[in-house]
């Protein structure tokens, strides 16, 4: 199993299966991680080692992409993203994307670019979630996805900068983790 994407990987715990044995977690997590940089990253063939001999792909897109760009563009991105990876890596059995879990209203986080203090990025959160599900509900049946609902409760899973999760966020975001790999027929 391979776990991609932006810093909110960095400390969570590896996903294990039945039996255990049987997969492998690797987790790369990418610090200031974008949909861009993924998709420059997976048409890399040293990249592509990342992926050779695994059956199960989770994707965790933070809010890097989200500070910069509306949701629509974005997930206009990730739909890229997606192609490529099936294109690329057919053998995957299953490809499952995290939700971007909602921030604070009030984050005083800063970003180089956009994001005004977390003005919008609640609304572009939202925005993105809900095209995810529908991009997900629109994709043919062979291809589709799984969406693994990243939840936080914001009084309790994030930090005090309203925009990274808190250890107990951490916690949260390995048990969810840990939930969708229960769920995975491993052969």
């Amino acid at each position: 199993m391979l776990l991609i994407g932006d810093s909110l990987l960095h400390h969570v715990r590896k996903p294990t299966t039945t039996p255990s044995e049987s997969v492998e977690t690797h987790i790369e997590s990418i610090g200031g991680c974008t949909i861009d940089r993924l998709i420059a990253l997976v048409q890399q063939e040293h990249f592509g080692s990342l992926f050779r001999n695994q059956k199960h792909l989770i994707i965790a897109i933070g809010t890097n992409t989200l500070a910069r760009e509306k949701s629509q563009s974005a997930i206009v991105k990730f739909e890229t993203l997606l192609r490529l990876i099936l294109r690329k890596y057919s053998y995957l059995t299953t490809i499952a994307v995290c939700t971007v879990p909602d921030r604070t209203k009030t984050s005083v986080f800063f970003r180089t670019y956009g994001d005004n203090g977390g003005k919008s990025i609640r609304k572009r959160i939202r925005n993105y979630n809900r095209k995810l599900k529908k991009l997900r509900k629109n994709q043919n049946k062979s291809k589709r996805f799984s969406i693994i609902k990243l939840d936080f409760d914001l009084s309790v899973h994030v930090s005090s900068d309203g925009l990274h999760p808190n250890a107990m966020g951490i916690e949260h975001l390995s048990s969810a983790l840990q939930n969708y790999a229960d769920t995975l027929k491993i052969t």
